[in-house]
């Protein structure tokens, strides 16, 4: 029998800012290369990168609004 745990606001909060992090350094390392050629070659990564690391900071800010709300 599987059983459900109940996930706290603030565990989802450092799952997703973890994540988040992970993603921006992704898509520094994308733009780290200094030549337009790279960038170019590149930019459509960095952009993708850089939005996952937006949302995951967005979640990451929702659950800890809900954590400080909830006092969990």
């Amino acid at each position: 029998m599987t059983t459900l745990t109940e996930t706290r606001p603030q565990e989802i909060a450092a799952r997703a800012l973890t994540r988040a992090m992970e993603y921006a350094d992704r898509a520094g390392r994308f733009a780290a290369h200094d030549t337009a050629h790279s960038l170019r070659d590149n930019g459509a990564a960095i952009t993708a990168y850089s939005g996952l690391a937006a949302v995951y900071a967005e979640i990451a800010k929702a659950a800890t609004a809900l954590a400080a709300e909830t006092g969990r």
